[in-house]
């Protein structure tokens, strides 16, 4: 059984007979496994809300005999919302500005006459799929700024959710024990609670597979935010004149504003520039100077966004991991924690039955647990 945070949705394969799986309803998105050895104190116990993907005969004979083997794909509430056969659809435009009139969103992208803001957004594309994700959990901290330019026409609203999070340095965590499995968390800060399972089970530890994940190649030293220009006076270019004095100068070839924020003092000796795209647009006056105002919060976007931006590639100061444990254990997808996986492994006869394998960062091994 894999589990992992974000976008991609869980997944878990058993073996059932043929007879047993016929007892099972296939549409049914309640189902429950027991995960580990219930003769053990430390077992994952059940995890809920499971569906059936499909299931494989892997023997012999009669495809439709009680004794042959099936192999049974199963997933949670978000394989439903995102898998390849059907997506879960959003139409919805969120504080999309009127391009004659800049000073002014499209009164139908609005929150019944106010802005959106990064919660209410976001939990309005939460609450459409609330069905299979359950109540609204909250944001871990409030974004600066405002949105701006959010559309989805006719797209998956859980891959729009995922974007936006990503977006923010933040992911949906998943916990598949409890009865509201799917919460949201900041990539990258401190989970006492995993602290605590790592301790508990430090002697259960039998693979740490260390990284050394710092390089030239791996972090720039400078990171570049962008930010798109919105001319504030005049609206469009098409009602100025252009002329080549100090007034009119909204003809200008530099289309956005750009705020560089160096790379924290781990990667001080890094080298290479990245750069960001904010959806947050800067205003321009008649002189073609920036508004004053538009410059601190756009500072201020860029310092949040590059913290985040560091969470994600090194997840703060933790970097990557990869650690295996004898047993199934109860550890979870989290902060500091992006993919878990269960499996029963006996290809060494001194180690073999129930593994724990946790991993964080897009390494190859949690690439090999999504298939």
């Amino acid at each position: 059984m894999y589990i992992t945070a974000g976008l991609y949705p869980a997944r878990g394969w058993i073996l059932l007979a043929r007879s047993d799986y016929n007892k099972i309803s296939s549409y049914s998105t309640d189902l429950q496994l027991n995960v580990g050895n219930p003769m053990k104190l430390d077992n994952v116990a059940t995890l809920k809300n499971l569906s059936i993907v499909q299931a494989q005969c892997v023997t012999h004979g009669l495809e439709s005999s009680p004794n042959a083997l099936y192999l049974v794909e199963l997933t949670d509430a978000r394989g439903i919302l995102c898998n390849e056969w059907f997506k879960f659809p959003l139409t919805a435009s969120y504080n999309i500005r009127a391009p004659a009139y800049p000073e002014v969103f499209h009164p139908s992208s609005m929150n019944g006459g106010t802005t959106w803001t990064w919660t209410t957004m976001l939990q309005n594309i939460w609450t459409q799929m609330g069905t299979f994700l359950g109540t609204w959990p909250g944001l871990p901290y409030a974004p600066a700024g405002t949105p701006e330019g959010f559309w989805f026409p006719g797209v998956s609203a859980w891959t729009a959710l995922c974007q936006i999070l990503d977006y923010l340095g933040m992911a949906v965590a998943c916990d598949l024990t409890k009865t509201s499995p799917y919460t949201i968390v900041s990539v990258g800060a401190s989970d006492t609670g995993f602290t605590e399972l790592q301790d508990k089970y430090i002697t259960n530890l039998e693979d740490d597979l260390a990284w050394i994940d710092t390089g030239a190649g791996r972090v720039p030293r400078t990171v570049k935010v962008l930010f798109r220009r919105r001319n504030a006076i005049y609206g469009t270019e098409e009602t100025v004149t252009y002329r080549n004095d100090t007034m009119a100068q909204q003809w200008d070839m530099n289309p956005y504003y750009t705020v560089s924020v160096t790379a924290p003092a781990l990667f001080a000796s890094a080298v290479g520039t990245h750069f960001i795209w904010s959806d947050f647009t800067v205003r321009y006056d008649h002189d073609s100077n920036p508004v004053a105002a538009d410059v601190a919060m756009a500072n201020t976007i860029a310092q949040e966004r590059v913290t985040q931006y560091f969470d994600q590639t090194y997840s703060r100061t933790s970097g990557y991991m990869s650690r295996t444990y004898a047993g199934a254990l109860p550890f979870t997808t989290g902060s500091q924690v992006d993919g878990v996986a269960w499996l029963q492994d006996y290809s060494n006869q001194s180690r073999h039955g129930w593994k724990t394998r946790i991993v964080r960062g897009s390494n190859s091994l949690l690439a090999g647990m999504l298939g």
